[in-house]
């Protein structure tokens, strides 16, 4: 039984009547009339009574009909589904997020993402910039934010925006009096930072944004992350600097958060999936990425 045929006994069925099936199906009777006598001859029963007055369905023609058209349809809905897939608009989408980037532009992204493509399955995680890396590497997701650069050839990224960095200080410090921090200011304050084998790329490139390459101070102190890091200064542990979209949600007792005179260090916003990946989904994820780190740029301008 092929879907061909089925397609001829349906139309066939709707019009009772061979004639205007084959117009409909924008085949030739006589093909139309073969398809249908194949089928007959495979279920080994008739399914049309033909006379001169016509065409009618035998009971086993009624009995077939339903079925008919929903393996039809089933089959129509298949393929519908194979060509979305095909073009990243179904399927799944293995996304993870660095702890520094729930929120911000890679929230807006996957929401974005979510309203253009319902039909995706978007499984989040949240991970470190090198841990998303190995992930990569061992095909563990699809599609990772990172903070640039990644250092590695298996690997490719692409940068969507920049973000300033700002200063935390504890609420008691003498620079918490003023409104804006100057890097010079922090040459002689204890740094408490995050462990460089969470990102060496980022980790490298941020210290160097702040204090200028190779001038930073020993850190004293190392967090995984940014609310213990912030909650460790304003313990007075030292002082230390973290992405502004970060600090807007971050409130805590002790900890103030300073803009840096300009101009401000700042520090990428990137997307990264396994060098040479042919999946769509991937590739309709960038394009949203794009499109909205362009809209933020534009409003920012």
């Amino acid at each position: 039984m092929e879907l061909r045929q089925l397609r001829s006994f349906v139309a066939v069925a709707e019009e009772l009547h061979f004639r205007r099936a084959a117009e409909q199906l924008h085949l030739s009777q006589p093909s139309v009339s073969q398809q249908v006598r194949t089928l007959e001859d495979e279920l080994g029963v008739r399914l049309f009574e033909r006379n001169r007055r016509g065409v009618s369905l035998t009971p086993a023609g009624v009995g077939l009909l339903d079925d008919a058209r929903d393996v039809l349809a089933r089959a129509t809905r298949a393929a519908e589904r194979a060509k979305e897939a095909g073009a990243g608009s179904r399927g799944r989408l293995r996304l993870s997020l660095t702890r520094s980037l729930t929120g911000g532009l890679a929230g807006e992204i996957v929401e974005a993402f979510r309203a253009r493509y319902p039909e995706v399955s978007l499984e989040l995680s949240v991970g470190y910039t090198s841990l998303h890396a190995e992930q990569l590497r061992h095909d563990l997701i699809d599609v990772a934010f990172v903070r640039p650069p990644l250092l590695d050839a298996a690997i490719e990224e692409h940068e969507l925006a920049r973000e300033p960095l700002v200063c935390v200080l504890p609420s008691r410090h003498r620079l918490a009096r003023r409104r804006a921090i100057a890097p010079d200011d922090l040459r002689a304050e204890p740094l408490v930072w995050w462990p460089r084998d969470h990102g060496p790329g980022p980790w490298e490139e941020m210290l160097s944004a702040v204090y200028g390459e190779g001038r930073a101070p020993a850190v004293i102190r190392t967090e995984p992350e940014e609310e213990r890091l912030v909650r460790a200064v304003a313990e007075g542990a030292g002082v230390s600097f973290i992405m502004l979209e970060r600090s807007r949600t971050l409130r805590i007792p002790g900890a103030v958060f300073r803009r840096f005179t300009a101009p401000e260090p700042t520090v990428g916003i990137a997307l990264a999936w396994r060098r040479g990946t042919g999946l769509p989904v991937v590739a309709r994820l960038r394009e949203v990425a794009e499109g909205v780190a362009r809209g933020r740029e534009a409003v920012h301008e």
